[in-house]
């Protein structure tokens, strides 16, 4: 299978180079080598590499920088996978497009379902959920994947971070951390979400929107703690309110995400977010 994977240089990319390189023939592309926002760059590279498959996972994903450079995160977010979904179909390329819980507005207090309507709330949710629709209204064969609190091995020269990573190194600096509790979601593995990934590109399921995320409910407060409970680290962990730490994007209270359907459809079963974060420390 040939496939072409967007923001290959980041941690889901990393990831999916990682699990699908040894059956599979693969196109690494990054802003360098891709830019999404040039439709007929996209168009040259697809036509030229003919993939059977596109993973989209390249995005502007600075949450509170967005709400200042709405502009930049549009062009990327939402006109990039406009852009990619055109040649996607042009040449019938099956698509998958990774999404994100923040296209929710966390009003509701049970687990999200594929079926639930999006309402945004910051400038990347309504991007990536701009995105979203673009897939749904210009392409037949498309995955989008609506994933939550990403983490996984940071690659070499990466500028970016991960919550895992931010609490490690804080907790060397500082003796006491202030984190919020009142946000409720999962924390997911890259290598979990790679390999539904590539269950999906194995058994080609029926089209359309799906959840994936780590298994069972958890706030910030609790992933921290967690963290530092496998790593044996002794530091104080105070629990505060979104209110009391001002951030310039909103974020979702509750975005929990329900994973029956891809459970149901891929036969397989969601690991619990404590064993992704323990194998992840184990391997870093």
């Amino acid at each position: 299978m040939k496939i072409l994977i967007t923001g290959s240089k980041g941690q889901l990319g990393k990831k999916l180079a990682d699990v699908l390189s040894s059956k599979n023939e693969l196109f690494l592309t990054d802003s360098n080598s891709m830019n999404i926002t040039d439709i007929d760059l996209v168009r040259k590279i697809i036509k030229e590499k003919n993939p059977d498959w596109i993973i989209h996972g390249a995005a502007y994903t600075k949450v509170d920088k967005a709400e200042e450079e709405v502009d930049l995160c549009r062009k990327i977010n939402s006109i990039g996978t406009k852009n990619i979904a055109i040649v996607a179909k042009e040449f019938d390329v099956k698509l998958i497009y990774i999404s994100t819980d923040y296209v929710f507005d966390g009003a509701k207090n049970t687990p999200y379902t594929e079926t639930d309507n999006p309402n945004p709330i910051s400038v990347y949710g309504l991007t990536k959920y701009e995105g979203e629709k673009f897939v749904q209204e210009i392409c037949d064969k498309y995955y989008i994947l609506r994933v939550s609190w990403l983490f996984g091995d940071l690659p070499e020269s990466y500028a970016g971070t991960n919550f895992v990573e931010t609490m490690l190194k804080l907790s060397k600096e500082r003796t006491e951390l202030n984190i919020v509790n009142d946000q409720i979601g999962s924390p997911t593995y890259t290598l979990d979400l790679a390999n539904v990934i590539s269950k999906i590109i194995e058994k080609n399921p029926e089209f359309g929107v799906y959840n994936f995320s780590g298994n069972v409910a958890c706030s910030w407060y609790d992933f921290a703690k967690e963290i530092f409970k496998k790593t044996n680290t002794a530091i104080k962990l105070n629990p505060i309110t979104s209110a009391q730490y001002q951030q310039k994007a909103k974020r979702p209270i509750y975005s929990y995400l329900d994973k029956s359907k891809i459970e149901r459809t891929l036969n397989l079963k969601v690991r619990f977010w404590q064993e992704m974060l323990a194998q992840y420390l184990k391997n870093r």
